[in-house]
């Protein structure tokens, strides 16, 4: 063996020796603390309360709109064609009906609250799955985002801030044991369940990015002229202030292709991230403000880029804000966070 042979070698095993150091501590790192606490917390509110309104949006018509005798055909809801599993399908009865309609609102109620969150995750994704699918005509794509995202949240520890699981750890003074392999393990799918929810967002931004740069209106910037002037989601008195400015409409149809093309690429540098959910939020808010019909579809993505930002930036953010209102309501760690 030649002596050039020797040092690639050695090389090659000083890089190999580097990168699983590196892989090593990043391990202990996501294993032995949780990151974005703050953030799954807020989104478990903002989920829990979009699950609610679904519920009492309608309260008082329910039974047309989900009901055995509702407006979408029973027939249709159970048929060879909806292989969907509903536990509105397991019994036509009326009570039936009732029990597991105000059951599913409860369920919402203590999901936001953060009540034993593990279990009111799995069970809020049970039961808001079975409304959406006894009349699909009703829905407006958010469902489907938070459908996705609350199986990855069954793994996410959203109850450890701003919940009822949160408070009574504090009052019984528990505290996590970090070094055990409980722990550890729960941190592991905790950040799996992080990332997994993060990657959808992405997914959701850059195919629709990708289908407008195909579009013709999207390439002429007149898109969001013709879609403001939607009379089924248009807010009358508002959206001709916009429409009516074609300057305006062309930058702002623009802005939202690149913006959402950019985003997945913003996430990767840690300090634009503020930045890219700042901007997605003030997105979602002018659709849910000018297309009034897609409201929780964009509460919904505005609840999920909550989840983006570290505790640092909410921690900086409520530094701010006490410094401009001259109060104290730190977000600091909860005792019992587990």
């Amino acid at each position: 063996m030649t002596k050039k042979q020797i040092r690639t070698g050695i090389k090659g095993n000083a890089m190999f020796s580097s990168m699983k150091t590196m892989a090593y501590s990043q391990l202990e790192r996501l294993s032995g603390s949780r990151q974005a606490l703050v953030g799954a917390a807020l989104t478990r509110i903002v989920l829990g309360a979009i699950g609610l309104y679904y519920y009492l949006r309608d309260y008082f018509h329910r039974s047309f709109l989900w009901g055995p005798e509702g407006v979408w055909p029973w027939q249709n809801f159970t048929g060879p064609d909806n292989d969907a599993f509903s536990l509105y399908s397991l019994s036509k009865s009326e009570t039936w009906f009732q029990l597991v309609f105000h059951a599913g609102a409860v369920i919402a109620l203590l999901f936001m609250l953060g009540w034993k969150t593990r279990a009111m995750t799995v069970l809020h994704y049970i039961f808001l799955w079975s409304l959406q699918h006894r009349n699909p005509v009703l829905l407006d794509g958010g469902d489907n985002a938070t459908a996705i995202a609350l199986v990855f949240f069954i793994f996410v520890d959203s109850g450890s801030r701003f919940s009822l699981d949160a408070r009574l750890s504090r009052r019984k003074q528990v505290r996590p044991d970090a070094g055990s392999m409980r722990y550890r393990i729960g941190s592991l799918l905790h950040h799996a369940g992080l990332l997994a929810v993060i990657l959808q967002v992405c997914t959701i931004y850059l195919v629709s990015g990708m289908y407008k740069v195909q579009g013709e209106r999207w390439q002429n910037g007149t898109a969001l002229y013709y879609i403001l002037r939607v009379g089924e989601f248009g807010w009358p008195g508002v959206n001709h202030l916009i429409y009516e400015h074609a300057t305006l409409v062309v930058a702002m149809t623009y802005a939202t292709v690149f913006f959402q093309l950019a985003f997945s690429f913003l996430l990767l540098k840690r300090s634009l991230r503020p930045f890219a959910v700042t901007c997605g939020i003030l997105l979602h808010l002018g659709i849910a403000v000018c297309m009034s019909g897609l409201i929780t579809f964009s509460s919904t993505m505005i609840a999920l880029e909550l989840l983006i930002m570290g505790d640092e930036h909410y921690l900086r953010l409520a530094d701010k804000m006490r410094k401009l209102v001259g109060k104290r309501d730190g977000l600091e760690p909860a005792a019992g966070a587990v």
